[in-house]
């Protein structure tokens, strides 16, 4: 798991934990939602980059995964 990722869970925890309203709940529910495009997203570029290969996509990668 990337620590982005770690990282928006747990904020959205620790606020609905300090406020359990039901907006907090609402917020939480988005970043689940954009957490899981944005790992979505990651795995179509991945999955793109180990077929078409980074000399043909242009896609150049960080090693920070």
């Amino acid at each position: 798991m990337h620590w982005w990722i770690q990282q928006a869970r747990d904020s959205a925890a620790e606020a609905q934990a300090a406020d359990p309203s039901p907006e907090n709940m609402m917020a939480a529910a988005q970043v689940e939602a954009l957490v899981s495009m944005a790992e979505a997203l990651h795995r179509i570029a991945a999955a793109i980059e180990n077929h078409a290969g980074p000399q043909r996509t242009g896609i150049k990668r960080p090693n920070a995964d």
